[in-house]
């Protein structure tokens, strides 16, 4: 078994938040709390790690400052990793796979259909695909850092690999959208690795009633291409009947506050600032905690400096700076602080 065993009496800190380390820990045994201010609120927030389960992922893998305090609530014996043990542990297992990306996702909040599907796939060994596939589902749900950590694992084990030439071309994409360069999208939905026999369903289904019925899902990374593309009128019409289709669909729902935000990008292309401003508060009331609204805050900003209201710009970026963690989006909020000052 590759790592250290270490053991922490209780009342003890692991590490705190904003210490730099490239250690990843697993709690074999007692009881450790992550506490870390909520993104939404300010407020103190604590989640109790199950013996089993990974943390101080996120900072390690991507080489930032930690992003909470580990406290030991009861003696624990940990398991301390490096990254290339880590890394070489779950690429040669496809259970702890599975799990690190169960755990991983609950942090992030952002267990949706996807990811379940994934997590209750009986793997065949097909280690090389399920890789590739946590990329997928890391990619499809904005999660850059996350999707280039897995990329770069795969092309460094499977440099010929089956998928080498997508995880290539999405790793140069997600780069540039972590650099504000793109969005880390395609003009056709990322593979997924499975045969065509296993390809999802039409675009277009037909309900109970024998009315069309829209793939949201689907729909929707044809309208990130759209914008993508420079096709704003045509992306934000799609967006909205997309929008009006999750509003009747109980399973398309999940979408609503992206769908939402990439209307409100739209807009702000369009040169519709105050329809841009109000989309973006709009998902801000109905969505508070949703994983974009760092983003939405400062896109809120943006339309408002382009409209010439700089004092009300200078708020929202300043928002942006003030709220936990941090990320590719506070330099841009600097960047168009500075430009406002300069």
């Amino acid at each position: 078994m590759p790592g250290i065993l270490r053991n922490y009496k209780a009342g003890s800190i692991i590490y705190f938040i904003g210490d730099i380390g490239d250690d990843i820990y697993v709690l074999k045994s007692g009881v450790v709390s992550l506490e870390y201010h909520s993104i939404e609120t300010g407020e103190e927030t604590r989640e109790t790690i199950k013996s089993g389960e990974f943390f101080g992922v996120k900072s390690s893998l991507a080489k930032r400052p930690r992003e909470e305090t580990a406290h030991v609530i009861r003696d624990s014996q940990v398991l301390v990793l490096s990254i290339t043990e880590f890394e070489n542990l779950v690429t040669k297992n496809v259970n702890i796979i599975t799990n690190f990306l169960r755990v991983f996702s609950n942090q992030l909040r952002r267990m949706g259909k996807l990811a379940q599907s994934f997590l209750d796939h009986k793997s065949g060994g097909d280690i090389q695909g399920e890789l590739f596939k946590i990329g997928e589902y890391y990619l499809k749900n904005h999660k850059y850092r996350q999707a280039q950590y897995v990329y770069e694992t795969y092309l460094k084990h499977y440099k010929n690999g089956r998928f080498s030439s997508q995880a290539t071309e999405r790793l140069n994409s997600v780069k540039g959208a972590q650099e504000g360069k793109g969005l880390g999208t395609f003009t056709s939905m990322p593979a997924t690795g499975v045969s065509e026999e296993e390809a999802p369903a039409p675009t277009v289904e037909t309900d109970v009633e024998g009315k069309e019925s829209i793939d949201v899902a689907t729909k929707y990374y044809d309208a990130v291409s759209l914008f993508s593309q420079e096709k704003y009128d045509e992306a934000y019409k799609l967006f909205k009947t997309l929008h009006d289709a999750g509003v009747s669909d109980e399973s398309a729902r999940e979408y609503l506050p992206k769908i939402e935000f990439e209307m409100g990008r739209c807009l702000t292309a369009l040169k519709k600032y105050k329809d841009a401003i109000a989309i973006f508060t709009n998902m801000i009331k109905n969505y508070p905690k949703d994983e974009n609204l760092k983003e939405a805050l400062f896109n809120i900003g943006l339309a408002y400096k382009l409209e010439g209201n700089k004092e009300k710009a200078v708020l929202f970026f300043n928002k942006v700076l003030k709220m936990l963690p941090e990320g590719p989006v506070d330099r841009k909020a600097k960047k168009e602080l500075q430009s406002i000052k300069g």
